[in-house]
């Protein structure tokens, strides 16, 4: 993962918005995610943005880490309608927050619900957010209010000074989408690329 210096430090500064290129699903996937959220030292809070998968299996990303406690763990549930009363409870079992925004909602409300607990976390420790995912994200929006939507979000946590990845399927998006996408980045960690060094 590259990172950009900062004018002030001799110290690479760990680049505050990084999108993963990957499928959506796979153990290195998981790890990368994991690794990201919590950072060389483990971070204070974590905060998952999640459109399709339950709160739940988002969590593990969080708790199966050795830096996993539950300080304070905050999920954005954006898909509502997919969600039963049961895996909502399976949050509430490890002390995390699980705050749902109904599908119906314009990606402004979501971003007003996603900047309440990042302003929250980020008051409260260092926070690592993850939101998965850009691709689930464009099945519900078009790409001009993705776009517009993700600038804004991005910019929230360099000013937060929290750390978030965003995850990106590359398989069901033509390159132009992801270059369109990128520049919102400080940084891009593409793991097909990873797999194919590993080769």
């Amino acid at each position: 993962m590259s990172t950009r210096p900062d004018a002030n430090d001799d110290e690479p500064r760990t680049p505050a918005n990084v999108l993963v290129l990957a499928p959506t699903i796979g153990q290195q996937v998981s790890e990368v995610c994991s690794e990201l959220l919590h950072g060389p030292n483990g971070r204070d809070n974590g905060l998952l943005i999640t459109c399709l998968e339950p709160p739940a299996d988002r969590l593990a990303v969080w708790t199966d880490h050795e830096c996993g406690g539950t300080d304070d763990v905050t999920v954005v549930d954006v898909e509502t309608a997919a969600r039963s009363a049961a895996r909502t409870g399976s949050a509430a079992a490890v002390d995390a927050v699980v705050d749902t925004v109904d599908t119906d909602a314009d990606l402004v409300a979501v971003g007003d619900t996603i900047d309440r607990h990042l302003d929250r976390l980020s008051g409260e420790g260092e926070t690592g957010a993850c939101v998965h995912s850009v691709t689930d994200l464009l099945q519900h929006a078009d790409e001009r209010a993705a776009f517009n939507f993700l600038e804004v979000l991005t910019s929230s946590v360099g000013r937060q000074d929290a750390v978030a990845h965003y995850h990106m399927n590359p398989d069901v998006h033509d390159p132009e989408t992801i270059r369109t996408f990128e520049v919102l980045f400080d940084s891009v960690v593409d793991l097909r690329t990873a797999a194919a060094d590993g080769e």
